[in-house]
């Protein structure tokens, strides 16, 4: 997902950075890109390396989901019993 930085529109271009009709742009949307074009402005290269190192950062941290608990889900019949299971709101103690 990426953010532009002329009209502050979310955007996702397609993970090669080509449309169809030419190539996409991390620091612009493809409105703003092309309106770029036309007045002859040229792309930031500082932006668009920034964009780019925060997009492969952001996908490096989506992790696929974890096996780590592979077995079934086998949880006790009923409570622990400990001495603080008792205690708490609305239990007796010996002073009340």
């Amino acid at each position: 997902m990426f953010v532009c930085r002329e009209c502050s529109l979310s955007y996702l271009p397609p993970e090669s950075l080509a449309y169809s009709d030419g190539p996409a742009s991390p620091v612009w949307c493809s409105i703003c890109q092309q309106r770029a074009a036309d007045l002859g402005v040229p792309e930031p290269a500082a932006a668009r390396a920034v964009a780019l190192l925060a997009a492969r950062s952001a996908a490096g941290r989506e992790a696929p989901p974890s096996a780590a608990r592979s077995g079934p889900d086998v949880r006790p019949s009923r409570p622990a019993l400990t001495r603080r299971s008792g205690s708490g709101p609305g239990t007796r103690t010996r002073l009340g």
